[in-house]
């Protein structure tokens, strides 16, 4: 490791092949590695339309009067199909058919796959499935790459191919090579769901042996007649249509954007007013489609609108000699759902720590500016940074590979190789940089073993940091108790031998806590513990706002901060360019102390400051955060102001 990492020629010449590699695999479009399903060509009798549908046995044995249910794109406004569905299960309304496009198809997967409701209440409500959007790299096919939500909620669905679904499940794609709407059945999830929500340039258009598929919300986003093509009898079908938050259109992009949506809103009504038994609208026009943040305000929207419904419902049901579900169904699907319970908790917890083996190669450009980001230094917590980070991230199966440098000019490279799954708990990490300094070349490498469960994950190992060796052993802890949250982590590292004067443990420990105070109020007590001086390579963020203390040889330095947050969100997210959106701004005031104990004596500052904050969002999935303080550092008797950009892409 001394040999590989002493030569900054060599790391240079190994971040350019794999920039290569990289490149080379990005210019290859993904194409899929199993035989798609036969599809038929269907001629819908109303219209005379054509279809193209996938070949599905468990489609043609029907036995009894179907009722299907439509759910209807828009973004992260079609999130109220979970609430509707929610209220239909409640009301026993039997669902033998569900029917997805854009928005919709991503929730009928994860309903008719058998996946309890109470689970895709909590899965859309978290950052899970946003978390999972990559940018694409290179940028020719998309904005976004996909193929990670799409791999997770194969993973996460009790069943990963759509024949085996336990309500049988279709989704509606447009195939551009024929020009034609073509219906999925059957295959894995991660195959079948790319086309129902790909929007060209943003997320991407999928090849299926000749034929490309694309969302098909401009021509039916509600798909009440790909319903009635796969001969339902009953077509219960949702709405969460667009409204614009302005009422010009001089500007290119308003014009582009009010034509689009008066088309797929005119396409689908007709649709919708054709085939439909009965629809359930839900006004949402004053959202966003990227206000995923608020998941659970639109589930609680889709609730209500299908509970008042349900009357008018169970007489069209009623009818048509259509019976609700049976109540021994309905505790078959109970036990169903505690025993999915028990068995998803590994697949999240492996989300958390980035520890999933996906099925394809992963290349994902690094980018970091706002805070320091380093592979030697705790994440919890990070000081503030105006220098550009960047690198690549590279994954296939349980190799993950990290490169990252700054700057221009090389002078400071870090490398990360993981192996995840030693053991199902278990993964075998590697670290290394490379520093040039004015005194010299720097060097060191790391090799640690890391166990993870839910709420904590524990680290040993062993580490050589210029020229000092280390025994290193380390923890993070999560712990919720309603509005209270505390995260956790420490560092210690032993020295074994190196340089005279190195002696005792050093250790970093950082501490978040976040406490609700009301509904718009949040408490922030920070703290950061060390007696590490500056010059390590594992040394303590900085989280101080005055003016910044010199970290030299001492006893123990202690930082805290106390910061009290206004949040003030937006009814409608105020948009740029229709993909940069801002969801949410944040006022703060905070008092900061920074506390020295050395040999010589100690010493005790304090600063005080206000700030606010923009959360902005590109698409409403990728986060990065604009805002600036004024702080008064008592100690110095002086003003402090910063403007900062946290941006981790």
């Amino acid at each position: 490791m001394k040999v590989l990492f002493s030569s900054k020629q060599l790391l240079i010449r190994l971040m350019v092949a794999i920039n290569l590699l990289v490149w080379s695999s990005g210019l290859i479009h993904a194409k899929t590695e199993e035989v798609r399903p036969p599809y038929q060509i269907v001629e819908e009798e109303a219209t005379g339309e054509l279809f193209f549908v996938q070949n599905a046995p468990h489609f043609n044995n029907k036995q009894k009067p179907t009722v299907a249910v439509a759910l209807g794109g828009g973004g992260a406004r079609a999130l109220v199909n979970v609430g509707i569905l929610k209220a239909l299960e409640e009301e026993k309304i039997p669902v033998d058919l569900v029917v997805g496009s854009s928005m919709g198809a991503i929730v009928a997967v994860l309903y008719g796959s058998g996946m309890p409701i109470a689970s895709i209440e909590e899965l859309v409500t978290t950052n899970l499935l946003p978390s999972l959007f990559d940018l694409n790299f290179p940028f020719i096919y998309s904005v976004i790459d996909t193929r990670r939500v799409n791999f997770f909620m194969e993973k996460f669905s009790p069943y990963q191919r759509m024949e085996e679904f336990p309500i049988p499940t279709a989704l509606l794609s447009y195939d551009l090579t024929n020009g034609v709407k073509y219906i999925h059945t059957s295959g894995r999830i991660s195959r079948e769901i790319q086309g129902s929500y790909s929007i060209p340039l943003f997320f991407p258009v999928v090849n299926y042996d000749g034929l490309y598929l694309m969302d098909p919300g401009i021509l039916e986003l509600t798909p009440a007649q790909a319903a009635k093509v796969l001969g339902a009898d009953v077509i219960i079908s949702t709405t969460a249509f667009d409204a614009l938050p302005y009422n010009t259109y001089d500007l290119p992009i308003r014009a582009w954007t009010r034509f689009i949506n008066l088309q797929k809103e005119r396409n689908s009504q007709e649709i919708i007013d054709q085939y439909s038994d009965l629809t359930i609208n839900c006004e949402v026009g004053d959202y966003s489609f990227m206000d995923y943040h608020l998941a659970a305000e639109f589930i609680a929207l889709g609730y209500c609108e299908a509970k008042k419904l349900i009357p008018e419902l169970k007489r069209v049901l009623a009818a048509k000699n259509i019976p609700l579900k049976d109540d021994e169904l309905q505790t078959q699907s109970e036990m169903a759902s505690h025993n999915y319970e028990q068995s998803r908790s590994k697949l999240v917890t492996d989300l958390k720590y980035e520890r999933l083996r996906y099925d394809f190669t992963r290349i994902k450009p690094i980018v970091y500016y706002g805070k320091e980001h380093s592979f030697f230094k705790q994440k919890l917590l990070k000081a503030e940074s105006s220098t550009l980070q960047y690198g690549l991230l590279w994954q296939r199966g349980p190799a993950n590979l990290e490169l990252l440098t700054r700057g221009k000019s090389f002078d400071y490279l870090e490398a990360k190789f993981k192996v995840i799954g030693l053991t199902p708990s278990v993964d075998l990490i590697g670290k290394a940089f490379y520093e040039k300094e004015r005194t010299g070349e720097q060097t060191g490498y790391g090799l640690d073993l890391k166990y993870h469960r839910p709420h904590y994950a524990l680290s040993l190992g062993w580490a050589d940091l210029k020229s000092t060796q280390y025994l290193h052993g380390g923890g993070i802890f999560e712990l919720n108790w309603g509005k209270t949250k505390i995260k956790g982590e420490t560092d210690l590292y032993t020295p074994l031998s190196g340089h005279t004067g190195i002696t005792g443990t050093k250790y970093v420990y950082s501490q978040v806590m976040s406490r609700g105070v009301g509904e718009y109020f949040t408490l922030q007590p920070r703290m950061v513990v060390s007696n590490t001086a500056e010059q390590e390579v594992f040394a303590p963020p900085s989280i101080y706002r005055g003016f910044a203390p010199t970290l030299a040889d001492q006893e123990l330095f202690l930082q805290s901060s106390l910061q009290l947050d206004y949040h003030h969100r937006f009814a409608y997210s105020l948009e740029l360019f229709q993909c940069i959106q801002l969801k949410e701004i944040s006022f703060f005031s905070f008092t900061d102390l920074c506390y020295h104990l050395r040999e010589k004596g100690d010493e005790t500052t304090y600063a005080a400051g206000i700030g606010t904050a923009c959360d902005l969002n590109l698409l409403g999935i990728k986060p990065f955060i604009f805002g600036g303080y004024v702080a008064y550092d008592f100690g110095k008797a002086s003003w402090r102001g910063a403007l900062s950009l946290d941006l981790s892409f």
